[in-house]
């Protein structure tokens, strides 16, 4: 076969493949996330509520107080029966133990299982730059560990705080068990190690 052919041909072919066209973008692989920038405090309540019903560890997280752009620390209280069962883990809580035990549940969670949190309170106090939220829980995760209660519920306290960018979380959250129910303290002492 003559060069003269085959260059016509071998250019024919490349072109004719599709090769140089251009192609549609791929779609994002990531889920839908609601977390909306939480300038003000009931949106920390809403991120948290969607959070878990996104099974979102990072948005999780983003609802706590980042210590790195604030003067405070973050502080979690477990219930007495918590505390005592799981005195060493709950003696060095810190965001990463937060991290820790949402990302556990998620693990052992298929990933169509539903979840859901309602938080059902009221703000206490409002100033320019701290709040304080109490009200009931009601945190519903099918991780499907048995043994292991999917729900949970109690009530809390939460001490929000801005941050130097005037973003809300929470500073401090205190679990208040009921009685007869799983604490939410219990996951996260379970899940945590």
């Amino acid at each position: 076969m003559s060069i003269r052919i085959l260059i016509p041909a071998l250019l024919l072919l490349l072109t004719g493949c599709g090769l140089f066209e251009t192609r549609d973008p791929q779609a994002p692989s990531s889920g839908s996330s609601t977390f909306v920038p939480p300038t003000s405090p009931d949106l920390v309540i809403e991120n948290l509520e969607n959070a878990v019903s996104e099974k979102s560890t990072e948005n999780f997280v983003r609802c706590l107080v980042d210590t790195l752009n604030s003067e405070r620390g973050y502080t979690f209280i477990p219930t007495a029966a918590a505390a005592g069962r799981y005195a060493v883990t709950f003696s060095a809580w810190s965001l990463q133990s937060e991290r820790a035990w949402f990302a556990a549940m998620k693990a052992f969670a298929e990933e169509t299982a539903a979840s859901s949190l309602v938080l059902s309170g009221t703000f206490s106090v409002i100033a320019a730059d701290s709040a304080i939220y109490e009200g009931m829980y009601d945190c519903t995760f099918r991780h499907g560990v048995s043994g292991i209660s999917e729900t949970v519920r109690g009530t809390l306290q939460f001490i929000m705080h801005t941050d130097r960018n005037s973003i809300w979380s929470i500073a401090r959250w205190t679990d208040i068990p009921i009685p007869d129910q799983t604490s939410w303290s219990e996951w996260k002492g379970r899940f945590a190690n």
